[in-house]
C-alpha cells in the first residue's frame, strides 16, 4: 500500500523520459507506485503537486516533488544507494551524456517521429504540443526535414556502437562504461526506445549496421523489476497532504547569485513548457533548486528542480 515513503511516478506509457525512470527502477530493483496521467492538459491531480509544471514524468516521495529526470535520478541514487547506477567511470560523465541524449538526440527523435505519425495525431494533442513548444506544428516542414534528421539520428546511434566496440576490444564488458549497466546506459537507452515505439522499421534499419548496440538495447529491454502498484492521482494527493517534506537545511551559500532562503522566486524550463512555478526558496546550489509551496489542495510541499536547464528569478 502506497504511503509517504513510497516512490510514486506520475507518467504515461509512451513517454520516453518516463521510460528512462522505469528502466532505472528495474535496474535498481525498486518497488514503486504508478499514477497514469494524461499526455496533454488538463492534469487536474498533478498541477496541485507541481504548481503548474507540466512536463512528464514527475516523481513524488511523500511531500517532496521532483521535476525533471535530471534531478530524479540523482535523488534515487542518494536515497537508494544499492545497487548503484553511478558506477566507477559514470560519475559526472553521465550528466554530460544526458545533456546530449535529452537534447540534440531527443530533438532528432521528435522530428523523425512527428514526420512519420504526425498526420495520425489527434488535434487536441497537436494543439497541446504547439502551445507547449511555442512553435507552430508544421507537418509538411517536419516531413521535409525528416531525411536529414534520420541521417543525424543514425550517426548518433553509431556513437554507441563505437563505444561498445571499444569496450569489447579493451575487455571491459558489453555495457557503455564498465562491466555492469549504469547511469550512462539509462540515458542512452531512451531515444532508441522512443523511436521503436513509433517507427520501429527505422530503428531496425539502423541496427543493421549497429549489431553491438542492438544487443545492448535488447539486454536492457529484458531487465525485469518489481511490478508497480497502480494508484490514483487522488491517492497521491492524499499522501502528499498527510506527509511533510524531508527536512533540508535552508541554504544558498553555494549559489553564485544574491538569493537568500525565503525569497519569493519563480522557476521554469529554459527550452519549452515555460510555465513558471512560484514558491519560497529553500535551497539553491550548483545541482538543484528547492522551493516550498503552500497549496490549498496539496498543502506543504518541496519542489525540486535541476539547476541546469532551468531559469530562476525573483517572482
Amino acid at each position: 500500500m502506497a504511503d509517504a515513503h513510497s516512490i510514486i511516478l506520475h507518467h504515461f506509457d509512451r513517454s520516453p523520459f518516463s521510460e528512462k525512470m522505469r528502466l532505472a527502477f528495474r535496474l535498481k530493483n525498486l518497488g514503486w507506485s504508478s499514477v497514469e496521467i494524461p499526455s496533454i492538459l488538463p492534469k487536474p491531480d498533478l498541477m496541485p503537486l507541481t504548481g503548474g509544471y507540466r512536463r512528464t514524468p514527475v516523481l513524488q516521495i511523500g511531500a517532496d516533488i521532483y521535476c525533471d529526470t535530471a534531478i530524479m535520478l540523482p535523488e534515487l541514487e542518494r536515497r537508494f544507494q544499492l545497487p548503484s547506477l553511478n558506477l566507477p567511470g559514470h560519475e559526472g560523465l553521465a550528466k554530460m551524456v544526458a545533456a546530449w541524449t535529452d537534447g540534440k538526440w531527443f530533438q532528432a527523435s521528435v522530428g523523425i517521429i512527428f514526420a512519420a505519425v504526425g498526420d495520425q495525431m489527434p488535434q487536441a494533442f497537436i494543439d497541446d504540443r504547439t502551445k507547449m513548444s511555442g512553435r507552430a506544428f508544421d507537418l509538411e516542414a517536419m516531413k521535409a526535414a525528416a531525411p536529414f534528421l534520420r541521417d543525424q539520428w543514425r550517426t548518433q546511434l553509431m556513437w554507441l556502437e563505437e563505444r561498445l566496440s571499444g569496450g569489447q576490444e579493451a575487455g571491459v564488458g558489453h555495457w557503455l562504461v564498465g562491466t555492469k549497466p549504469g547511469m550512462i546506459d539509462v540515458h542512452a537507452f531512451m531515444n532508441p526506445w522512443f523511436v521503436e515505439q513509433n517507427v520501429p522499421d527505422f530503428l531496425a534499419a539502423c541496427f543493421d549496421s549497429a549489431p553491438l548496440t542492438q544487443n545492448w538495447y535488447e539486454r536492457l529491454k529484458d531487465v525485469k523489476g518489481p511490478v508497480p502498484e497502480p494508484i490514483t492521482g487522488e491517492i497521491a494527493l492524499d499522501i502528499a497532504r498527510a506527509a511533510a517534506p524531508r527536512l533540508k537545511p535552508a541554504s544558498t551559500a553555494q549559489d553564485m547569485r544574491d538569493f537568500v532562503p525565503g525569497d519569493h522566486v519563480a522557476i521554469c524550463p529554459d527550452d519549452y513548457a515555460k510555465d513558471w512555478v512560484e514558491g519560497e526558496l529553500v535551497v539553491a546550489n550548483s545541482e538543484r533548486v528547492i522551493i516550498a509551496r503552500h497549496d490549498g489542495v496539496a498543502e506543504n510541499l518541496h519542489l525540486h528542480f535541476p539547476r541546469v536547464g532551468y531559469l530562476l528569478r525573483r517572482a
